[in-house]
């Protein structure tokens, strides 16, 4: 847990993090990072320190999703975590606060159970009306916080850790709404995902019984079970908000099903070619909008997400292209999500392919296998090698691509050539480069189209390592 104050600077950090990120003292802390996001790894699907604008600003207002980051800790260990941010109000002076608490990931959250299309219909139509069943969750008496244990705990002041508790239970209350229509919806997966962020805040704030009560959902979960959690979880909350004079109702209301009700017959299974996803123009204007980015910044993030899914195709690893469906959700991809939710099951490279022209098109380019100047400078930043020994590698690889292109070999050559020039690209991290060299071993010997997208790469390449001189 990191207490900013209203200007993003650290004021405090609990010990279990400074223990977690492998510092012996907030002071030795303090001497090397002045915020946290100095230890943040820069890898698509993952938070980090944006150039433009705070990272904080980023989380607060792309509240909808489960924010990750790859942490450094100091002894050189790297930890996927989970981060909240909370903003707290303080009542003496007009400026706020910003609480930061970070969760281990100790299982794959990217990981969605798809089950395959169904290939039975079902005897005859299902007509039956959902059956509804209310419950009302009254307060449940538990022992109050104590909030002086907390606060050693946490080496932060009583008043502090009691503003933070309060502001929890507020969170939670507003939380309800939202679970009352995922219930409505029988979405599983959103109820679950709501919980885990309560459970990790509550296990921050050492709220055992909050914390306890939430523990008992896991992802497999039936829905029925989860109504249960949900009315123990809520009497607390209300039993506590009493306790800390939260304005709060009496009781809350919790609709649910009463059965699993049998779904209608699916429609017959549309040919392949609609289920191809598929993005429009205007999204990236829009996407930038919602998540206060500028064009240029969010057309950098686009083509992160789409470098990585062309590197990952290229090897047919199909689990890394599926954990990228929570990348191009916080993109406002939609449908390229939700297409990448499933292709561990689909597996079915042309679909991915078109997934990458439908995104190459937002940012209106014709050769998807063009390599730009700002690729050279983002692969010698990832790579981290002199400049001038990094332009004589381009230099080289330039040459060696002239050869296969204008040169006639056989075709074992040609490919093992080919297949050195992949590894170049690789190490280079050129993802168009690495795609394309992939597709020209597969599809030797070239059509018109692919040799000269060739043509056009290589060019490309030369011109670019020229401007980057």
């Amino acid at each position: 847990m990191i207490l900013y104050d209203g200007f993003k600077k650290i004021l405090a950090v609990n010990e279990q993090t400074l223990e977690m990120l492998g510092y012996a003292s907030l002071e030795e802390f303090k001497k090397e990072v002045y915020d946290v996001a100095q230890l943040f790894l820069r890898k698509p699907g993952y938070i980090h320190e944006f150039r433009s604008f705070h990272w904080i600003d980023y989380v607060l207002t792309n509240n909808t999703v489960n924010h990750r980051a790859l942490l450094q800790t100091k002894d050189g260990r790297i930890l996927e975590v989970f981060v909240r941010v909370s903003q707290l109000s303080n009542l003496a002076q007009p400026q706020h606060f910003y609480l930061v608490t970070f969760e281990l990931n100790t299982y794959n959250e990217c990981d969605v159970d798809v089950q395959p299309p169904a290939t039975t219909q079902p005897q005859g139509p299902q007509t039956t009306a959902p059956a509804t069943k209310q419950i009302v969750i009254t307060p449940k008496e538990h022992p109050k916080p104590n909030v002086a244990e907390i606060a050693v705990e946490l080496n932060l002041s009583e008043e502090i850790v009691e503003d933070f508790i309060k502001e929890y239970i507020k969170q939670a209350l507003e939380k309800f709404e939202e679970i009352q229509e995922s219930f409505a919806k029988k979405d599983k997966e959103r109820i679950y995902s709501i919980l885990h962020t309560l459970k990790g805040v509550a296990a921050n704030l050492r709220l055992k019984p909050a914390y306890e009560i939430l523990s008992k959902a896991k992802k497999d979960t039936k829905l029925d079970e989860l109504t249960t959690i949900v009315e123990e979880y809520y009497g607390y909350i209300l039993h506590i908000a009493k306790l800390y004079g939260i304005e709060a109702p009496q009781e809350l209301t919790l609709k649910t099903a009463t059965l699993e009700q049998a779904q209608p017959a699916p429609k017959p299974q549309e040919p392949e070619q609609s289920q191809k996803p598929r993005v429009t123009k205007d999204e990236p204007v829009k996407a930038a909008n919602e998540l206060g980015l500028s064009l240029e910044e969010y057309q950098a993030y686009l083509k992160e997400l789409i470098n990585e899914i062309k590197l990952n195709l290229a090897y047919n690893n199909y689990n890394e292209l599926h954990k990228l469906a929570s990348f191009a959700r916080n993109l406002y991809l939609q449908e390229c999500a939700k297409y990448l939710d499933q292709v561990n099951v689909n597996q079915n490279p042309e679909l991915v392919r078109q997934c990458i022209r439908d995104l190459e098109q937002l940012k209106n380019e014709p050769n998807p296998f063009i390599v730009t100047a700002q690729d050279l400078k983002d692969s010698l930043e990832l790579i981290q090698i002199d400049k001038q020994d990094f332009i004589d590698i381009i230099e080289d690889l330039v040459i060696e691509l002239k050869t296969l292109h204008n040169i006639k070999m056989r075709k074992e050559k040609f490919l093992k050539k080919a297949k050195q020039l992949k590894s170049v690209a690789e190490s280079l991290r050129l993802s168009n480069l690495v795609l394309l060299l992939n597709n020209i071993i597969t599809n030797y010997p070239l059509d018109k189209v692919l040799a000269k997208q060739f043509e056009e790469a290589i060019v490309s390449l030369e011109k670019s390592v020229r401007e980057i001189k």
